[in-house]
C-alpha cells in the first residue's frame, strides 16, 4: 500500500542527524523525519504545494479529535454548544492564547479562516459552506456559526481545522497558492532553520499551555528510503516511529525488550467494495456468500504478518467505538465456511455446474474480478487468498492487478467488479457510514461518486443517517447507528475485512509518557499531543 512514513526521532541535544544520542545530558531535542527526496519550504496547511513536517506543530485546531476514545475535546476553544434546534454552533474560546509573533488570538481569527474558506472554495476541503449560512466574532472569545439546516456532524470537520492568524493571512490573497515560509502559529513551537533536507522547530516559549512542551527542539530530517529508516529504528538511533517492520517481535522489540515497545491501535477499516449497481452484486445472497466463503484469519496472517486484526461484521473499528456496537452483536465474529456460502447461493437459486462453479437462474456463472493496484503488494496477497477461498465455495474470482491510477478511476466510476480499499472513520461510525453508504455520494455507473464506491443506494439507510445528523441527543445518535449496523449484519453493503493499524513503535530508554495499550490517552494519529506528552528520563 501507498504508505508516507512519517517516523518521531527523539535524540539528545548534542546528538547531530543519524547519530547514536549517546550522551549522558539530558534529552532535548526531537528529531522527527520522513520518506521521500526533499522538504518544500512552505507550511501551509491548506497549500496544494505543501510539502513540509507536519503543520499541527504550529498550526492548531479549535477542538481536539481522540480516535481512542471516539471523543472531541478543547483545545483552542474551551468549550461548545449547540442550539436546541442544532441550527446554531457556539466556540468559547481561550482567552490567554497568542500567535508565535507575540499577537493575540481572537474570534477575529476563527472567523477570518472560516470566511475564506467561503471566498476560496478550493480552501474548503471539508465542504463547510456547503451547510453554514453564516459566522461572527460575538466577540474576541465567541464565535457563533450559523446552519442553512441542521447537520451535527460538522461539528467534528469544524473542529481540526486549523486556524490562520489574520494579520497575517488577510494580505495574501487566495491562501491556497501562499507559499508559507515564515509560518506564525499558536503552537508549541515555531520555525529555526529550513534546508530541503532538514527542518529544525524551536520551542515556543509563549505557548499558553503552561510548562509544555518538556523538551526545546524537534529536527526534521528526511530518509532516502524506507530501509534505511528501519535500519536506524531496529539499531536505537531513533526512538520512535510510524512505521511497518516486518515481524516486529524479532526485528525491533527482541533486539532490546526493556526499551523497544509498539502499539498497533485499529485506525481504518480494510474492505471489499461489490459493486452494488451491477449483476450479481446486487444480490443479498450473492453479498453474503462471498462473505462467509472468506477466511479472514489467513487474510491477516499472510498478507499482513498478523498485525491487522479481523474486522467487525458490523465494520465498527473497535474498541474506540464499542459505544456505539448495538449488545446483540457484541459478541459476533465472522467465521470462514464455504458450506455456508454454498447453502446461501443455492437458496438463491444458484446451482452447481460441472466445473465446479455456480450458475445463476439466467445461466451465467457466478464469476467476477477483484480489483487490486499492482503496487499493493500486501493486498494483491490478501486477495490471492480471498480467490482460494472463494474457489472453495463455488465462486470464480479471478485478482485483477491494476495501475493505481487505473485502479483508482475504476473505484471512482464504478467500473469495477469487486474492488478493494480501506477506509479511515472518523469520531464516530456516522462518517464512515455516510461516506461508504449515502446515496447522495453515489452516482451512475460511468460518473465518478464523491465516497460511495460501492454504489449503495438505500432510503432506510439515508434515512438513519439523516436522523442523526439533525440531533446532537447521543441516545438517538446511538440508536441510528445500530440501525445501519444491522444493515451491514444483515446485508454486506460491504465486505470488511481487516482493521489496519496506525504504525507505532517507540524506545522508552530516553522518554516516557508515550501512549500505548495499556495507557492509550491519543494513538500515534495524534503526534501533537504525544508531543506534548512525552518527558525526557
Amino acid at each position: 500500500m501507498l504508505l508516507l512514513t512519517l517516523i518521531l526521532i527523539f535524540s539528545s541535544l548534542l546528538g547531530a542527524c543519524g547519530g547514536t544520542g549517546t550522551t549522558a545530558k539530558k534529552a532535548d531535542a526531537l528529531w522527527v523525519g520522513e520518506v521521500g527526496d526533499e522538504y518544500i519550504n512552505n507550511f501551509n496547511p491548506y497549500g496544494a504545494a505543501s510539502g513540509g513536517p507536519p503543520s499541527d506543530m504550529i498550526y492548531e485546531s479549535l477542538l481536539f479529535t481522540n480516535l481512542a476514545n471516539g471523543t472531541m475535546n478543547p483545545w483552542l476553544a474551551t468549550k461548545y454548544q449547540f442550539s436546541d434546534n442544532n441550527k446554531q454552533l457556539v466556540f468559547t474560546l481561550h482567552d490567554n492564547v497568542k500567535w508565535n509573533d507575540g499577537k493575540p488570538f481572537t474570534a477575529q481569527d476563527v472567523k477570518f479562516t472560516f470566511d475564506s474558506m467561503q471566498k476560496y472554495p478550493g480552501m474548503d476541503v471539508s465542504a463547510i459552506w456547503k451547510y453554514l449560512s453564516s459566522v461572527e466574532a460575538t466577540n474576541d472569545q465567541t464565535v457563533t456559526l450559523k446552519f442553512k439546516s441542521a447537520y451535527t456532524p460538522m461539528l467534528w470537520y469544524l473542529g481540526r481545522l486549523q486556524i490562520l492568524p489574520a494579520h497575517i493571512w488577510s494580505t495574501v490573497g487566495d491562501p491556497t497558492k501562499y507559499v508559507d515560509k515564515n509560518p506564525v502559529g499558536t503552537g508549541p513551537f515555531k520555525l529555526k532553520t529550513f534546508t530541503p533536507q532538514l527542518v529544525k522547530l524551536a520551542k515556543n516559549s509563549s505557548y499558553w499551555q503552561a510548562g509544555k512542551p518538556a523538551f526545546g527542539e524537534i529536527d526534521y530530517p528526511i530518509y532516502k528510503s524506507n530501509d534505511t529508516l528501519v535500519l536506524q529504528l531496529i539499531s536505537n538511533k531513533l526512538d520512535t516511529a510510524q512505521v511497518f517492520v516486518p515481524n516486529l517481535e524479532r526485528n525491533y522489540v527482541q533486539k532490546d525488550k526493556e526499551n523497544h515497545h509498539f502499539w498497533l491501535a485499529p485506525n481504518a477499516t480494510l474492505m471489499f467494495y461489490p459493486n452494488n449497481a451491477k449483476k450479481p452484486f446486487n444480490q443479498v445472497a450473492v453479498r453474503q456468500a462471498i462473505s462467509q466463503a472468506l477466511d479472514r484469519s489467513k487474510m491477516s496472517q499472510i498478507a499482513e504478518n498478523g498485525y491487522m486484526q479481523v474486522a467487525h461484521p458490523t465494520a465498527l473499528i473497535l474498541p474506540a467505538a464499542k459505544d456505539f456496537l448495538d449488545p446483540n452483536y457484541a459478541n459476533l465474529t465472522f467465521k470462514s465456511d464455504a458450506q455456508q456460502a454454498k447453502h446461501t447461493l443455492e437458496g438463491a437459486g444458484y446451482t452447481l455446474g460441472k466445473d465446479g462453479v455456480y450458475v445463476g437462474k439466467d445461466g451465467t456463472r457466478l464469476a467476477f474480478k477483484i480489483d487490486v493496484p499492482n503496487s499493493y503488494s500486501d493486498e494483491i496477497l490478501l486477495c490471492q487468498v480471498a480467490s482460494q477461498n472463494l474457489k472453495a465455495a463455488g465462486i470464480d474470482a479471478s485478482v485483477n492487478t491494476l495501475s493505481y491510477t487505473d485502479w483508482y478511476n475504476n473505484k471512482q466510476n464504478g467500473q469495477y467488479d469487486i474492488t478493494i480499499d480501506s477506509d479511515g472513520g472518523g469520531l464516530t461510525p456516522f462518517y464512515y457510514y455516510n461516506r461508504t453508504l449515502n446515496s447522495q455520494r453515489s452516482a451512475p455507473l460511468g460518473k465518478s461518486a464523491q465516497s460511495n464506491f460501492t454504489r449503495w443506494e438505500d432510503p432506510h439507510t439515508d434515512s438513519l443517517l439523516n436522523q442523526y445528523a439533525a440531533t446532537s441527543d447521543s441516545a438517538i445518535q446511538k440508536q441510528t447507528m445500530q440501525g445501519i449496523e444491522k444493515i451491514f449484519v444483515e446485508q454486506a453493503p460491504t465486505i470488511p475485512l481487516l482493521d489496519a493499524p496506525v504504525w507505532f513503535e517507540y524506545n522508552s530508554s530516553r522518554f516516557t509518557g508515550w501512549p500505548s495499550k495499556e495507557n492509550p490517552y491519543v494513538t500515534a494519529a495524534s503526534p501533537l499531543q504525544i508531543i506534548l506528552n512525552v518527558k525526557p528520563r
